[in-house]
Parts: structure tokens; C-alpha cells; sequence
């Protein structure tokens, strides 16, 4: 096993570093140790890099980021990379005082769950890390009107600033292929089946089946959850 005493900079931040890395790449000399969430908030740890090499890491303050240089020599050079996880997306509309109003209930609502969230480019990301029909049921109600949603794996380095904390403090939605959500009056929000799952004013948020669970939130809007069969007989997981 090699001893990892510290890391030796982030191939982001130094441009001879990252020079260094860079030749590594061209010569496929460049291994990678890749981590999930959890790994690159311990102080300790033990892993092995993509080409097998063992390596015991012990980190001096901080955590983990991508990017950081584990060892570099004339031979090889090892730096650290992030698993991807899966983000229920949420594409937002035009902002209206109803959208920016229910904007904000839906960030209640992450955080009082404690969940990572990112935004970007207009859409929020809220990592998968609950059964996605938890998910929904806790957040589907407050997608503001008009809003698109959809599962996408995206990099891990989305929930992180640059200081290395989840960016959305304490606190990707893939259906797999081509299924899409979308929010709106008429709008279907599907599961990749016959399912519509929409947001409005009179509209009804369904997900097929026998039966129904009926959320009235005082706007005439009713949100009706069937289990039968969009979450028992489709088998509605993250293997979709």
C-alpha cells in the first residue's frame, strides 16, 4: 500500500500541476480514484486507484475535492475523481409572481429535507438519494406551473463549491432514455408509460392506477397519486 500523507494541490487551481497531469494523460500514465459523497468527507481512507494501485489517504484539514493530486512522479500520477449521481432536474419557466412564489416553496421544501441542491443555467438539481417516489411526493406538489422536470446523472462536483462544502449547505431525476416531465395547464408529466403527471390550476397530478392520493392545497388544484400502478405494478426505480 502507498501512503498518501496529504494531498499534493488540485490540478484546477495550478497550472503547472495541471501541466504535469496533462502529460500524464497523454502518455496514459494517469490514474484515477474515484469516490462517492460520503468518501471524500472522511479524513482517512483507503481505496485503489482505476490501474489497481493501492493507496492509504490521510487528509490534512478540509475535503477531498476533484481534482486533487494524490502523488505525481515520472512514472505516474494519480488524482482524484467524483461517481456521478442521478438529480431530479427542474427546468425553471419565466418568473411570474406565482412561479417566484412557488420557487420558493419548493426550496422549503428541499431544505427541510436536508437534500443537496444546486442551480444552474435556470434548472435546479436535487441529487436522487431517496426512492424517487419519495421525491416526487415530497416536491412534485410545489413544481412551479410551467416548469419541466427530468432524471439526468450528472457530476458529483454540481452539489460542491469550491470550498469543498455541498453547496447547498446541510442539505437528477433519470427515467433512463427518453422519459420526460413537464409542469404546465396542459402539460403531461410521464413516467414512460401512459401516465400523465401534470401540474395547473384545475389539473389533476396522477400517476395512474386504482388508487388515488388527493393533496388539496387550497387552490382548487388536486394532486392525485396512483401507486397500483405507476409505483407497484410498472416497478417505478432507479433501474428504469
Amino acid at each position: 500500500m502507498r501512503r498518501i500523507d496529504g494531498v499534493v494541490g488540485n490540478r484546477h487551481d495550478d497550472p503547472d500541476l495541471e501541466a504535469r497531469i496533462a502529460a500524464h494523460e497523454d502518455a496514459d500514465t494517469l490514474e484515477y480514484v474515484r469516490i462517492d459523497s460520503g468518501e471524500r468527507k472522511k479524513s482517512r481512507l483507503r481505496v485503489e486507484t482505476d490501474a489497481g494501485t493501492d493507496l492509504g489517504i490521510v487528509v490534512h484539514g478540509g475535503e477531498l475535492r476533484s481534482g486533487d493530486v494524490l502523488f505525481v512522479d515520472d512514472d505516474a500520477a494519480a488524482v482524484v475523481a467524483f461517481e456521478t449521481r442521478e438529480a431530479f432536474v427542474v427546468e425553471l419557466p419565466a418568473p411570474t409572481a406565482a412561479t417566484l412564489a412557488a420557487a420558493a416553496e419548493f426550496g422549503h421544501r428541499v431544505g427541510n429535507q436536508h437534500w443537496d441542491v444546486a442551480v444552474e443555467d435556470g434548472a435546479v438539481y436535487v441529487p436522487v438519494d431517496a426512492e424517487r417516489r419519495i421525491l416526487e411526493d415530497v416536491l412534485g406538489p410545489y413544481v412551479p406551473e410551467g416548469a419541466r422536470t427530468r432524471y439526468e446523472e450528472v457530476e458529483a462536483e454540481l452539489f460542491v463549491d469550491d470550498g469543498g462544502e455541498s453547496a447547498g449547505g446541510e442539505h437528477e431525476h433519470a427515467h433512463g432514455g427518453e422519459t420526460d416531465h413537464s409542469h404546465g395547464g396542459e402539460t403531461d408529466h410521464s413516467h414512460g408509460g401512459e401516465t400523465d403527471h401534470s401540474h395547473g390550476g384545475e389539473t389533476d397530478h396522477s400517476h395512474g392506477g386504482e388508487t388515488d392520493h388527493n393533496h388539496d392545497h387550497g387552490d382548487g388544484s388536486d394532486h392525485d397519486h396512483d401507486y397500483a400502478t405507476q409505483h407497484g405494478d410498472e416497478d417505478h426505480d432507479a433501474d428504469e
